[in-house]
């Protein structure tokens, strides 16, 4: 029967010693130099608080006490608003025009909408965006150079607020426009009981005075409305902007070369085991 008792297979090892330890770092030479062909690449990392949607409204203009009901700060369900909008294909077209990464990933297609979906699916592999557990948005990009890294996570930061507060202000020109449409009404109709009233005719004057006082009602609101679109409140909150990082993100020297020490002497050490005879009893 052949078998390996552990004192022989220690000793298999121990006298192929020298093997085991040029080929480990033959895997290391052969590591450093893939890692020397490998075009670095940087990642630059923006941290954001969500802004509160509730401070959208137009409340807060008008209400004392708002100011004291409610955070600057917003909550989960704001940030997954923002993570959405972020991430959405039309998002990302737009950070891809604006920065030519078709060119950068060498996509070359010659349907307009493959080349742009390729792109697309390359750019969302270097993309990050994490919800932390302190409620935080962190974006994350990483670029062969640093400062367009860093250019690219700030345009997406500001691109985002940009859209959420764009949402917040079509909605409030929309309701404006339509108090606009309502005020004209009302005028038409005062003018026209205007027109119509004779003498102290009672039921028209009474007529004329609840018009004026849905007037005054439509006035107000429309002032407090365009005021609310004027000023809407931060959708976005920075904490760390991105900055060109100093380090190499990827390949990684402090990771890739222990890795490819390691895996060299396990795939050495296995060898030997391998091809190694018992002794026959």
């Amino acid at each position: 029967m052949n078998n390996f008792n552990i004192a022989e297979l220690t000793a298999a090892v121990l006298n192929r010693w020298k093997f085991i330890a040029v080929f480990t770092i033959v895997s290391v030479a052969i590591a450093a130099g893939i890692i020397f062909l490998i075009t670095p690449k940087y990642t630059a990392t923006t941290k954001l608080l969500p802004g509160n949607a509730v401070l959208a409204d137009k409340a807060r203009l008008f209400n004392d006490e708002i100011q004291h009901l409610y955070s600057f700060f917003g909550s989960g369900d704001d940030l997954d608003r923002l993570m959405s909008m972020a991430s959405m294909d039309t998002s990302l077209k737009q950070v891809i025009n604006a920065f030519n990464l078709i060119n950068y990933y060498q996509i070359k297609e010659k349907d307009a909408g493959m080349e742009m979906y390729n792109t697309i699916r390359k750019f969302k592999k270097d993309l990050s965006l994490v919800k932390t557990v302190n409620n935080e948005l962190e974006i994350s990009y990483s670029h062969q150079s640093k400062d367009t890294a860093a250019a690219i996570v700030n345009y997406i930061t500001e691109q985002t607020a940009a859209k959420m507060q764009s949402i917040w202000k079509q909605q409030y020109e929309k309701i404006g426009a339509q108090l606009d449409s309502s005020i004209a009404d009302l005028t038409n109709q005062y003018n026209q009981l205007v027109l119509a009233a004779e003498g102290n005719d009672a039921i028209t004057k009474t007529k004329m005075d609840a018009v004026l006082s849905q007037l005054d009602q439509f006035n107000k609101m429309s002032i407090e409305t365009k005021m609310a679109a004027s000023t809407t409140p931060e959708a976005l909150i920075v904490l760390e902007k991105a900055t060109p990082p100093a380090k190499i993100s990827w390949p990684d020297k402090a990771v890739v070369l222990p890795l490819a020490a390691l895996l060299g002497f396990i795939f050495s050490t296995g060898l030997i085991l391998v091809t190694a005879k018992p002794n026959r009893f």
